[in-house]
Formats: structure tokens, C-alpha cells, sequence
């Protein structure tokens, strides 16, 4: 749970056009809390569990009785209609990657080469091989069930 309240989500235009219609209907706490991140002069993210809350409480009979009555729509408050779009942690910079084991991580590049080159020369050969086989029986007069069985 404490992972839940670090977790920060990007404070989108559209978000904030679904969260603005809340603040009055909401719980007295939830409103609080809501209010904190929605005024103009706040910040540009907004606390995970908020828009949790927010999901769940619209999900309940109450949430549901209230947003109808405004004429609001009770799936624009989902958890997926409150996330997307948005961008998790956004205020975060995440450090570049390190190898544990540069040596390993080179060997294991070039092994990943060799298998593909491995797949496509398959492929090609393959595909070569019919292509000559059948090119071969077009110019020997071949009929063509024979050439159907040779290819």
C-alpha cells in the first residue's frame, strides 16, 4: 500500500475536465484530498490512489446515484477512462541501464544475431530451393504432376 501513495500520474487536460465536475459530489474527504491537485495553482501530477478511490467510489451505489443526478457519466470515471492518456510518474528520471556483466550481455547480442541470421538463411534456402526446382521442371517438359511432386 505504501508503493500506492508514491505512485504519481500525470495530471492530463482531459483528466482534469472529468476530475473538475467532482469536487461537489464527492465525499467531504475524497473532495479534500481531490481539491488539493485540481486547483489552478497546483501541481502538474496526481497521487494514484486519489484516482483510485475516485474509481471506486463511483463503482458504489452512492457514486453511482450521485453521478447520474448530475448527469454525469459513471464509466468516465473507470480506472481505465481515468488513466489513459496519462503517464505514470512523469517527475521521475529513471537512471540509465547498467550491465551486471558486460561480457555476458556482448555474447548474448551476438548469439541473438546468429540465431536470426540462422532463421532467415533457413528461409532462403528454402525458398531458393523450390524456386530452382520448379524453374528447373518448367524448362525439362516435365508434366505437371511431376512438377507438383518435385516442388
Amino acid at each position: 500500500m505504501n508503493q500506492m501513495h508514491e505512485l504519481n500520474v500525470s495530471l492530463e487536460h482531459h483528466l482534469l475536465e472529468v476530475l473538475n465536475a467532482l469536487p461537489t459530489i464527492l465525499p467531504d474527504d475524497l473532495a479534500v484530498e481531490l481539491s488539493a491537485f485540481i486547483s489552478p495553482s497546483s501541481s502538474t501530477v496526481i497521487p494514484y490512489y486519489i484516482l483510485l478511490k475516485i474509481s471506486q467510489w463511483s463503482r458504489s451505489p452512492v457514486g453511482l446515484k450521485a453521478l447520474q443526478s448530475s448527469s454525469l457519466d459513471p464509466q468516465s470515471y473507470s480506472m481505465i477512462s481515468l488513466l489513459a492518456g496519462t503517464r505514470t510518474s512523469p517527475e521521475k528520471k529513471f537512471p540509465a541501464y547498467v550491465a551486471k556483466d558486460p561480457e555476458i550481455e556482448r555474447r548474448q547480442a551476438a548469439n541473438d544475431k546468429k540465431a536470426v541470421s540462422t532463421v532467415v538463411n533457413g528461409v532462403l534456402s528454402v525458398a531458393g530451393t523450390g524456386f530452382a526446382t520448379w524453374w528447373a521442371s518448367e524448362r525439362t517438359g516435365l508434366r505437371l504432376e511431376w512438377k507438383l511432386f518435385c516442388t
